[in-house]
């Protein structure tokens, strides 16, 4: 196994439970996504799992399984980014509408919000 002086240097406080998994549950709702998680964000190298083991996963052996792209794009017959998706032949353009935004006071001037 390669060196492990970096993670050894470290001064990581001894017994502090981590949080991760409780941290993860209000946005990732499936428990075996969020384990895998935790595992694959293990500080320690010798804890933290590998690819092989990753894909070994529970995560990845529950419905719905993994399938081919193919198959499950086949499902969609338009872009799911109309605005920005050129015309396509017989059907009609999506003209673009310009957003209207309400009036704000500017404080940075060099930030601003899109959403596409």
């Amino acid at each position: 196994m390669e060196s492990l002086n970096l993670f050894k240097e470290m001064e990581i406080p001894r017994g502090v439970k981590r949080r991760v998994k409780e941290r993860l549950k209000p946005y990732v709702k499936d428990a075996f996504a969020c384990d895998l998680i935790d595992k694959l964000l293990s500080l320690d190298p010798t804890k933290r799992l590998d690819a092989d083991n990753a894909l070994n996963h529970d995560f990845f052996w529950t419905d719905p399984m993994p399938c081919s792209l193919d198959r499950m794009l086949s499902n969609h017959g338009q872009s799911m980014f109309e605005y920005l998706a050129p015309a396509r032949r017989g059907g009609r353009a999506m003209q673009p509408q310009p957003m209207q935004q309400p009036a704000r006071q500017q404080h940075n001037e060099g930030y601003m919000d899109r959403v596409f």
